[in-house]
This record gives C-alpha cells, structure tokens and sequence, in this order.
C-alpha cells in the first residue's frame, strides 16, 4: 500500500524552537513528508505564492496539507481559500489561547485543526473538526536516557517573573534547583535539554500565561490565564517526574491525576518536599506519570492522527462573514512582511492584487501600503549609501 503524501506549510524557520523539526518527525512516521517556508517566497505576491503551492500539491500527489495558524502571516482565509480544494486542509496551532478569535476565521478555510486540549473543544462547537495534537512528543528525543537523578528540581524555558518567585521558595527552603533557558550553552539545543530533564528528579511546570491587550481577543480583560504548555509530556517521555501549576488542559490529558498538580504557592512547595524527602512515593509517581504520557509519543499519537485524518471529510462549512478588523489585521501583515524583507516589487503588485478585495477593504489597502511603502524605499536609498 503506498503512503499518503503530507505538506507542511511553515511561515518561517524558527531558530530557537525549532518546531518545524518536530512537526516533520512525527508526520514522517506515517506520511511521505513535504515541507515548504512561506517567508522564502516573499519575492512573490500572496496569488503567486498559492500556485506555486498548488503545483507543488500536483507535482508529489499530494493527500494533505497542513498549514501553521497563529500570529497572523500570509496564511490567511483569503489564501487557504486559493489553495486545490481536492487535498484535506488542516491548520495546525500552537498559541490558540491568544489567537483564537483570528485562527476561527482562517481555520473555516480548512477542513481540521489541530491545536491543545481545551481549543479543540472550542472549534469543534463550531463545526469544524478538531483534535489535540502534541508538538514536543518526538520520542526518539524525549526518552529514558537512563541517567543518575543528580538535579533535585529542574526549571527550563524563558524566564518570567512567576519562576523567580518560585525559584525564591526553594532557596528560602534550602532546596537545589537548577534553572535554564533556550539561550544557555547547558540548554541551547533540545538534546541537552532532554539530558538535563533525564538527570532530574522533578522538573516544574507553570501554566500560568500572560493573555496581552490584543483587542480580538475576549480574554485580555484577565491579565493571566492558564494555559496548556508541552514541557509535561517532554518530562513524562523522559521518565521524569513533573510537578505542574494547575490548568484544565493538563487535567484533560491526565484525568487520572497522573501529573501532580498545584494551585498555590503552599502546595507548590509541599509537593516538592512531599516528593524529594519520599524516594518510593517519587519513584512510583514518576512511574505513573511516564506510563500516561507514552500515549502522546509521536511513535503512539501518529496512529490516532492518521485514524483522525481517514475519518476526516472534506468540510463544507457555510460561508464565513469575515469581519473587517481581520482584514485589517491580515492587509497589515502583507505589506509589513515585505517591507521587513526588503521585497519591494511583490509589495507593489500585493498593492494591485489586493485590489480585488471587497471595496469597502480597499481603503485599508491603501493605508497600508503608504505606511510600509517609504520604509521598503528607506532600506533602498540607505543600502544604496552604504553600498
């Protein structure tokens, strides 16, 4: 039987994180894996872009194609629309809590999502098909390394205030820990982070997430939310204990408490105390915790996906009324992604072929395009000076 043929549609390729890997990796396990970088054809209008896409659906016979949601790019309603309707489309979301208003709009262009726990509910009320999809489950990397548990407490990811007011209750209880980000030489690429999360006793997850002042989305009214983040299923797969902030997406996918969860600071501490002074109580816990997150290891979760896509119709969703502040939103990113580029003939004729646009859109085609035009022309005079 011959393989399925995926392509992935990235924005960009992202230096730190380095998820397209991730996304890659896992698909290759089933599917014959095509991937492409939006922001390498920049040179090239938003219609252009989509043939070339479109060719490239024809040339490898093409069954599915993933697009990246979020922070809004050149993937929008208007350019999913545009690509061959005879392929499944699928968006694939990794920050939905902020963007979800947005990525509901785009998404109704495609076919599926694939987001967190709690947003798949929130698209699938709608009627579009949806499903929890892990990004940092590659096995292969996160995996019993066999390692002696020399760190007693692990912190790893972007410092924020809320770590350093944990990071103060383990000194003030004369706890050791050891506290990292992506930009550390100890932790600068996801293998030694895997080495480090195996040499762990107990890693600490915070869910807590500042929600921004973006104006679409209803939640900035709360300054925090608590969100689902992948470091739980990166420790479990490592077979390392992981003591997490409390958030309803970790208790959909541990809903036999298999991760041990605080919603203070009180039982923060008591829990890390409870599990370092308790070898047995750490190691059963540890067991429980790893045997749970096996289910979401890319070798395990490809074979729900695949099933997850068979099962998957082409979706004939009603037509979507798009409202004017998305248009705003995606006009903006058209001439501000050329201009930071330096792409000034397909900034010009983005111009004209936006000029297709309902006409109440066409004055914010202009707005923009003015705004970006004299920076794109700035870069060119300077660099000219320069040269």
């Amino acid at each position: 039987m011959n393989q399925e043929s995926i392509l992935i549609v990235f924005k960009d390729k992202k230096k730190i994180t380095k998820n397209q890997d991730f996304w890659i990796d896992k698909f290759k396990k089933q599917y014959i894996v095509h991937h492409l970088f939006l922001y390498d054809f920049l040179h090239l209008t938003n219609k252009k872009i989509a043939e070339l896409v479109n060719s490239k659906i024809k040339n490898h016979n093409i069954n599915i194609i993933l697009f990246e949601g979020d922070h809004m790019s050149l993937i929008d309603y208007n350019f999913i629309k545009n690509i061959n309707n005879d392929v499944k489309k699928g968006s694939f979301l990794g920050d939905d809590s902020v963007w979800h208003q947005v990525n509901l709009i785009t998404a109704s262009a495609c076919d599926f999502v694939l987001t967190d726990p709690v947003s798949a509910y929130k698209f699938e009320e709608l009627g579009i098909r949806s499903i929890f999809s892990p990004v940092e489950g590659n096995n292969n990397i996160f995996k019993d390394y066999k390692n002696k548990k020399e760190i007693d407490v692990l912190f790893f990811g972007r410092d924020k205030t809320d770590r350093n007011d944990y990071l103060r209750i383990l000194e003030d209880n004369k706890i050791k820990y050891l506290s990292v980000n992506p930009y550390m030489e100890i932790s600068d690429t996801i293998e030694k982070l895997a080495i480090l999360i195996n040499k762990s006793k107990i890693v600490i997850n915070i869910s807590k997430s500042l929600n921004g002042n973006r104006f679409f989305n209803p939640s900035s009214k709360f300054k925090f939310g608590y969100y689902f983040k992948g470091r739980p299923l990166m420790v479990g797969l490592c077979k390392t204990l992981c003591i997490s902030e409390y958030s309803i997406s970790n208790e959909i996918l541990y809903s036999d408490n298999e991760l041990p969860m605080f919603k203070n600071k009180d039982d923060f501490i008591k829990l890390v105390k409870l599990y370092l002074s308790n070898s047995k109580k750490l190691e059963d816990a540890t067991k429980l915790f790893h045997e749970r997150s096996l289910k979401y290891a890319d070798d395990n979760y490809i074979e729900i996906l695949k099933n997850f896509f068979d099962k998957t119709d082409k979706t004939k969703i009603d037509k979507v009324s798009i409202p004017f502040w998305y248009y705003i939103i995606s006009l903006k990113q058209h001439f501000r992604l050329r201009s930071k580029l330096n792409q000034f003939s397909s900034l010009i004729h983005q111009f004209y072929e936006n000029l297709n646009l309902p006409i109440y859109i066409l004055p914010i085609n202009v707005i923009f395009f003015l705004r970006y035009l004299p920076v794109i022309l700035f870069k060119k005079v300077f660099k000219r000076k320069n040269d």
